[in-house]
């Protein structure tokens, strides 16, 4: 395998876990979202839960997972196990599973169900409307089954840290340590680049440092300043204009001598 085969497969698996990243974040916020809002997830109208309650007892044993469906409540029939959110006071909000004893119709026309758990003596104390009916269940698991065993387990805080939190923690620092990577080496690369640029710079063009030690460099400096400066006296000296001999009492010489000539 050469290096390119190698490059091209290191990309594709950095591609496909940035993308499984990706979902499981994204199906994370989806979750979180929901779960505030509603009390539960929903995928494409379907909700798992798990029995905490002996009240479905013994057809959803403590621990059971089950399916709900979400249908029109004015679907359900009598002796559907439904799922819907309690409005007792005591368990406010809380996902209640109870199979329907009876399907009633309001004046209004809308559909109402009086439910009651397997194991309870008496049926629920309210009726169950479409505000706060989740669905019907289509599925479950019993006692003893694999899938059961591994969702309690995945659901507790050991199976979610160890199935959950720590995989997408090691993906996270996996891919962050590529990205640094990858910053190194376009950093090197850019520095290589700028080094290899200077060196090309200072073989087209010679400087003193290259050319003349520093002590050769201080005498020639000296010497052409002293030839300058000795160059520049001269041209001083040769430009000094003669002084002036026709002062006041030369003119006045000068006067009388013409004087006696005549």
């Amino acid at each position: 395998m050469n290096s390119e085969e190698k490059f091209k497969r290191a990309a594709v698996a950095k591609i496909i876990s940035t993308a499984f990243l990706c979902l499981t974040v994204a199906l994370c916020l989806i979750v979180a979202v929901q779960v505030t809002t509603k009390g539960y997830f929903s995928f494409f109208g379907r909700s798992m839960f798990r029995v905490v309650t002996g009240s479905m007892e013994p057809t959803l044993p403590v621990g059971s997972i089950l399916m709900c469906k979400a249908e029109n409540i004015e679907d359900i029939e009598v002796d559907d196990i439904v799922c819907f959110k309690s409005r007792e006071s005591g368990m406010l909000g809380r996902v209640i599973t109870h199979r329907v004893l009876n399907v009633l119709e309001n004046s209004d026309g809308t559909v109402l169900l009086e439910t009651k758990g397997d194991a309870n003596l008496s049926a629920d104390g309210y009726l169950v409307n479409e505000d706060n009916f989740i669905g019907r269940v289509v599925w479950y698991a019993g006692e003893g089954s694999f899938l059961k065993g591994a969702l309690s387990f995945i659901t507790g805080k050991i199976g979610f840290l160890a199935c959950i939190v720590f995989p997408i923690l090691l993906l996270s620092g996996l891919i962050l340590r590529d990205s640094v990577k990858n910053i190194k080496k376009d950093l090197n690369a850019a520095i290589d680049a700028l080094v290899e640029e200077t060196s090309s710079e200072k073989k087209d063009s010679l400087s003193f440092g290259e050319v003349f030690t520093e002590e050769e460099y201080r005498e020639m400096y000296e010497r052409i300043r002293a030839e300058l400066m000795e160059e520049l006296k001269q041209n001083e000296a040769n430009q000094t204009p003669a002084p002036e001999r026709n002062s006041e009492k030369e003119k006045q010489d000068s006067v009388e001598g013409e004087g006696e000539e005549h």
